[in-house]
C-alpha cells in the first residue's frame, strides 16, 4: 500500500486514540493496556508523511502524562528531567519507520526485515529512555553501566513484547486494509 498522504489524518488519529487509551490507562479498571507510544511512532513514521507528526505526537504524549499526572492523580516518579530523553527514544522509532518505509515494501516478503528493524529500534529506544532515567533521572545513588545492565534484561523483554504486539496488530490493520482497498477497486474496475 503507497503512503498516500489522504491517509496522514486518519492513521494519526487512529494513533493519537490509540495513545490517549494506553498511555492514560483510562481503561485501568476494566484491563490494563500495554502502552502503544512505541508501535505509534514507528508506524506513525512508516505511513504519514508529514514531518510535524512526530513532534506532534510528542506533545501529544506529553499532555496524556501531565493530565495523568496534575489531574488524575497519578504517580510523577518517571516525570524527571530525564523525561527530555524520550524525545530521541521515541525519534528512534520514528526514523526506523522512514527508514522500513523507504526500504522495504509493504508486505510479507518485507516482513522480517520490518520486525528485526522493529526490534533493534525497540532496543535502542528502551536504551536512551530507561538509560536517561537511570542515569539522569536522579533517582538512583550512583547510577553505573553494572547497575543498569540488570535494569536493561529485565525491563527489555515486556517493553518489546508490548511494541511488538501492537506493531503486530498494526500490520494485521495494514493486511486488512490492502484486501479491503484491492477488492474496492477490482469491483470498481469491473
Amino acid at each position: 500500500m503507497a503512503r498516500a498522504k489522504s491517509f496522514d489524518l486518519p492513521i494519526f488519529a487512529a494513533l493519537a486514540v490509540v495513545m490517549l487509551i494506553t498511555r492514560s490507562h483510562s481503561l485501568s479498571q476494566f484491563v490494563h493496556l500495554p502502552d502503544t507510544s512505541l508501535a505509534s511512532f514507528f508506524v506513525a513514521g512508516f505511513y504519514i508523511r508529514s514531518r510535524l507528526a512526530m513532534p506532534a505526537l510528542f506533545a501529544l504524549g506529553f499532555a496524556i502524562d501531565v493530565v495523568v499526572i496534575k489531574g488524575m492523580g497519578g504517580s510523577d516518579f518517571c516525570f524527571t528531567p530525564a523525561y527530555a530523553m524520550l524525545l530521541p527514544a521515541y525519534g528512534v522509532m520514528w526514523g526506523a519507520g522512514i527508514y522500513a518505509a523507504r526500504l522495504f515494501r509493504a508486505g510479507l516478503s518485507s516482513l522480517p526485515a520490518i520486525i528485526g528493524l522493529f526490534a533493534a529500534a525497540v532496543l535502542g529506544s528502551e536504551i536512551l529512555s530507561s538509560g536517561g532515567f537511570y542515569f539522569l533521572g536522579g533517582r538512583f545513588a550512583d547510577p553505573s553501566l553494572s547497575g543498569f545492565m540488570p535494569r536493561i534484561a529485565r525491563y527489555f523483554p515486556m517493553t518489546l513484547a508490548s511494541a511488538l504486539t501492537w506493531g503486530g496488530l498494526a500490520a494485521l490493520c495494514h493486511g486488512v486494509a490492502h484486501h479491503v482497498l484491492r477488492d474496492q477497486a477490482a469491483k470498481d474496475r469491473a
